[in-house]
This record gives C-alpha cells, structure tokens and sequence, in this order.
C-alpha cells in the first residue's frame, strides 16, 4: 500500500516508533540551546515519539512492509529558553516511497520547516482529537502526519490522499487562532496552511494527479517499460504549467520539486536526446530555481 518516513534530531540517540501508518524515526537536536539541563531534550523526543507511536491517523491496516517511512528532524533554536519552558525550532519533514519492482525507494517531500514555537513541560499529555487545539506540538506533528498521508495515498491511487489534506487544512484553520507563527493565512505564502490549501484548491487538482501518474504510471513501471514510463510523465509535466500559471506561488510545488527535480533529470538524461531537450524545457518553467540542474539537460 505504501511507505514513508519521519526524522527528528536530539542529541543523538535516535528512537524508532511503530505506528499503525508509519515507521517514524524523531530526532531532537539540542546543541544550540545554552543549558546544562540537557535531559529535557531526551524527555521531549521520548514524548514526541511515544505520540507517533499511538496515534492512529487513518481507519486502514498497514502491512510492516507498507508503512510509511518519515523522519522528522528538530533542530532547536538558540533563542529557546528552557527555564521558561519555550522553544523555537526548525523543522525537517522527509517521507520516502517504495518504487515497485525495485529496491529504489523515492523521497515524497523534504521540507524544512523554519518557524516552529511552542511550550513544552514533561508533564503534557499529547493526544490529538480531531478540531481541537489542545498544544503547539500536537498541531505540528498531525499536520505533517495527513500531508504525508496525503501524498502518500495520492501517489498510490487517483486522488486518493483527499481526506487526509482535510485534516490537515482543519489543524492549519484552528491553529493559526492561537497566535503562534508558521499557520498564517495572510502571510508568509511558504506556511503551513498555504501547503495544506493548495492540495485543496481545485485549480491544483492536476497537480495531485501528477502524483499519481509520476509514481504509479512513472516510477513503477520503469523497469518493466522505460520508454512508456517516461512519455508518461512528460505528458504530466505537461499537464503541470496550467497548475503553475493558476498558482504562481505555490510552497506545494516548490516542495515537490526540491524532493523530485533531480530524479527527473537523472531519468531524462538517459532517454532520447529530444526528450532530454523536451523536458528540461519544462522543467526550467516549472521550476526556474534549480536551473543549474535543468540545463544539463538541454541539447548544446
């Protein structure tokens, strides 16, 4: 069914959580914070993985072998202040996917997050209920739990992951009432809720079936069918400048190309030259920040 997973850093010691869904990997990284009091990061990553480890995000089974691999890496802030029990953090989300027929597993997203605050005492009770705020941390990791989900069930069945994107525009609504920074609707365009609401917004739908078609009629089949594989995904690539004029500014499709845009051109420099030639055309519109890339593409 799928695959995925999440990293965060502390010390070092990294623990490893079971879920239903994930095979989730947290880190908790404390080396900028000014305190002797370096326990409390341990407590913290113990915490947030137990909370990984017993939520159970959809109603289906997962195989051991269908879980999704995500790591998720917390890099606190040196302006954290562990007297007042306040943090500031970055945050890596990275989610992976198996290829079929293949032992190639696929980055899904990789996305450091940079305005992370939140309060944390030992003694919380991190449990989330669906359409209440109840702490920072619980907000957080839910949210990039459905994004994940989503894309995960996108990349494996024709806009499949719709629920879960749900979830993830709710927590990113209610959140951004409690004041704190990363969930604004009126700022910042690279924000949680701008991630969670392009998935959502019909002119991105095109996007979601990229998604599919890139992994299942893409990745999946091209060690069977190559060449099918690749006219496959030109064809979406395609498909994605009218995503990309809809939504100019979009922090989903920037995401998408940090984790993809690579692999693209790795499996276009070993087509036909024209096809080489064709997408880094494309990719070049589509994704004029990694040009350096997309280039080496292009026929001299």
């Amino acid at each position: 069914m799928k695959s995925t997973l999440i990293f965060l850093s502390v010390l070092l010691l990294p623990l490893i959580g079971f879920s239903q869904e994930f095979n989730a990997n947290i880190t908790v990284n404390g080396e900028r914070v000014q305190t002797n009091e370096t326990q409390i990061f341990t407590e913290l990553q113990n915490q947030l993985q137990q909370f990984m480890l017993n939520q159970e995000w959809t109603d289906d089974r997962f195989e051991d072998n269908e879980k999704i691999k995500l790591n998720i890496q917390i890099t606190l802030g040196n302006n954290s202040d562990v007297t007042n029990q306040s943090y500031q953090a970055d945050v890596q989300i990275q989610s992976t996917r198996p290829v079929y027929n293949a032992s190639y597993e696929s980055t899904l997203i990789n996305f450091l997050d940079p305005k992370w605050s939140f309060t944390y005492n030992n003694s919380d009770r991190l449990v989330y209920t669906r359409g209440i705020y109840t702490t920072e941390i619980v907000s957080l990791l839910s949210f990039y739990s459905y994004i994940v989900l989503g894309m995960d069930y996108d990349s494996f069945s024709l806009l499949g992951g719709t629920q879960y994107y749900e979830k993830a525009l709710e927590i990113a609504n209610y959140s951004e009432q409690n004041g704190r920074p990363g969930w604004s609707a009126f700022g910042d365009k690279r924000d949680r809720y701008y991630l969670a609401r392009d998935f959502m917004d019909p002119q991105f739908e095109n996007f979601r079936k990229f998604l599919y078609t890139y992994h299942r009629l893409g990745l999946d089949i091209f060690n069977e069918t190559p060449d099918e594989a690749r006219l496959n995904i030109i064809q979406g690539l395609n498909q994605l400048k009218g995503v990309r004029k809809a939504i100019p500014i979009s922090v989903t499709m920037d995401v998408f190309f940090a984790a993809k845009g690579g692999e693209i051109a790795n499996i276009f420099a070993k087509g036909t030259k024209e096809q080489a030639d064709e997408v880094g055309k494309i990719l070049l519109e589509l994704d004029p920040s990694r040009a350096q890339i997309y280039k080496k593409l292009l026929t001299p």
